[in-house]
Order: C-alpha cells, then structure tokens, then sequence
C-alpha cells in the first residue's frame, strides 16, 4: 500500500507559512536577546518569554514537518537502513578539547502521559542556602525570595531547546526523512496538545488560528498511516 496523502491547498499554503513564521521569529529572539548556543545564563523576563515561544514553536514545527512527511510519503522499507553501532569509547581519555554536540529537535511527542504545553506542577518547598543562625531555628526557604524580572538564572536547557528547533528549520528535510522512515509503523508520532495553547500569545490570533488548523489535520491524517496489525 502506498502511504502517501495529498494535503488541500489551504493546509500545504498552511505549512509553509507556518514554517516561515517560526524561522522569522526564532531569528528575530535570538537576536534581540543576543542568545547562542554558549549562553549559559538569562533574566527570568527573558526565560519566561523565550518558554512561552518554544512551547508553541515546537508542537507547531512537529506538525509542519510531519505533514510535509506524510505528503511526500513512508519510504520504502529498502531505505529504511539499520543504525549503525556507535564507535567504541577509547580506554584512556582523549587529550583533546571536548566539543559541544548539536542539540537534535524532538519529533515524538507520545513517550509518555506528558502533554506538550502543560503546565508544570507547581515548584516544592526547598532549603535556601546552607545559611544557618546559632540563635535561630528557622531553615530559609528559596521560594520566600522575591522573583524579580531581572533575577539571573541558568538557560542552559531552554537555550538548547532553542538551537534545536533553529537546527530543525535549517535542515528541515533531514527530520522529513527521519519521519518517512517512521510512517507505517505502530507508534503514533503526534499526540493532543493542551486545548488553549494555540489560543493566546505569543503567537497571534492569525497565527494560531493556523496552528490550530494543522493540529487538526495531523490528528485526522494520522491514524491512515498507523500500523495496527
């Protein structure tokens, strides 16, 4: 059987701008806030805008690249090769410098009961610093500290979430394919997002007016090319 599907005109012209509005953005954050991919530390303003666009960016690439998948259709099972083994890890440590890996942009997003754009749990009581007092009992706690804007805090994680979906952009057919490969089988690749994270910033009405649309059809399109047997 040939798993392939051809998308309405509204839903291709849907891709591709979609794609464009996520490029456009991403450019436009990192250079306003001056962030590559050595960044280690960001203000809280800047963390909770930059979460905001990531948790609507990244469901919406899926769905972009994975229409576009199944538009050009499963690869046959001749061109799905086997992974190669990884190199063996020398015994003694190399003298050389270690270099930074690329961060890869994650496809699935059925691993699991998390849903893409839920809301964290709420954060636990914590010990502050291990300041203590001789005459007091009383163990600080983080959370009793003001959270200012500007407060300085580690963005290692969320900056390479961010060079993620800009690598994801850039060699857009290189996940395509990695999709392709995946069409057929048994595990779905898309799951149901929260149902108002395509409602409201940062991205706009427009915007997410067409975000929601894709989330539509992936979920309609998506059971043709599941595998149950």
């Amino acid at each position: 059987m040939d798993l392939r599907y051809t998308p309405p005109p509204q839903i291709r012209a849907a891709v591709w701008l979609m794609l464009n509005v996520l490029s456009t953005e991403l450019v436009r954050l990192l250079a306003r806030h001056g962030i590559n991919r050595h960044t280690p530390l960001l203000p809280r303003r800047v963390i909770e805008g930059v979460s905001r666009f990531l948790s609507q960016a990244e469901p919406a690439l899926r769905r972009c690249l994975w229409l576009a998948a199944a538009e050009l259709g499963a690869l046959p099972a001749s061109s799905r090769t086997p992974a190669e083994p990884a190199p063996s890890r020398p015994a003694t440590p190399s003298e050389t410098p270690k270099r930074d890996t690329q961060p890869l942009f994650r496809l699935f997003e059925t691993k699991g009961n998390k849903r893409p754009g839920t809301i964290p749990p709420p954060p636990v009581r914590t010990s502050g610093p291990r300041i203590r007092f001789l005459d007091a009992d009383d163990i600080p706690d983080i959370n009793e500290y003001p959270k200012l804007p500007e407060d300085i805090l580690p963005a290692k994680r969320l900056v390479r979430r961010l060079m993620a979906l800009d690598h994801a952009l850039d060699y857009r057919q290189h996940y395509i394919n990695k999709i392709r490969r995946l069409l057929g089988t048994a595990r779905p690749q898309i799951a149901k997002v929260a149902r108002r994270l395509f409602h409201r910033g940062p991205l706009t009405p427009q915007q997410c007016n067409t975000a929601r649309l894709l989330e539509q059809e992936a979920h309609d399109v998506q059971p043709y090319f599941l595998n149950t047997s």
